[in-house]
């Protein structure tokens, strides 16, 4: 019985006034209605979304942006974890200060190799500038490394008030060797 009440005592706090989910503007994937599919130059196909904001362990406002990359080539891809950047905006369309890169899980190097045929769940972690309920959209810009050249993806969410907050941030799995 304890548990069960733990259990609705983290839902309760999760769906409270300082959270909210985003959902992705461009969303294109059937099985997540939230996610946004997008292939990148015939070499990967990579699912994005967003878990939502909240507040982290520390206090700080946060956001999640998740990406499922899937290595369709037969050569290695990187995903550039150096080149991960937030940009946030309010009310009409306001940028607000920059978000902070925090941490990519599972823990690892800033270039992570996913191998032919492989796929590989990241975790990006931003701290919000804001409490999370005073954005409206975001953007991420995210990069694949394809052979020698880089290619930049944005991709954009919005706020969604009206949606539970996402699945809350899983532990860090670890990232299946490269062959």
């Amino acid at each position: 019985m304890r548990g069960l009440q733990l259990t609705a005592l983290f839902v309760l706090a999760a769906c409270g006034p300082e959270t909210t989910s985003f959902r992705t503007v461009d969303a294109s994937d059937p099985d997540r209605p939230s996610a946004a599919r997008y292939a990148v130059r015939d070499a990967a196909r990579v699912d994005v979304w967003s878990n939502g904001g909240y507040f982290g362990s520390s206090g700080d406002p946060m956001t999640h942006v998740g990406f499922e990359i899937r290595n369709t080539s037969s050569a290695p891809i990187v995903f550039d974890s150096d080149a991960l950047r937030l940009v946030v905006f309010g009310a009409h369309g306001v940028p607000l200060p920059p978000a902070r890169f925090s941490v990519v899980t599972p823990l690892g190097p800033a270039q992570v190799s996913i191998g032919p045929g492989a796929t590989t769940t990241l975790e990006a972690y931003f701290v919000l500038p804001v409490r999370p309920r005073m954005i409206d959209t975001m953007r991420v810009r995210w990069s694949l490394k394809i052979g020698d050249a880089g290619h930049s993806v944005m991709s954009s969410f919005t706020r969604d008030d009206e949606s539970m907050v996402l699945d809350p941030p899983r532990a860090a799995r670890p990232v299946a060797p490269s062959t």
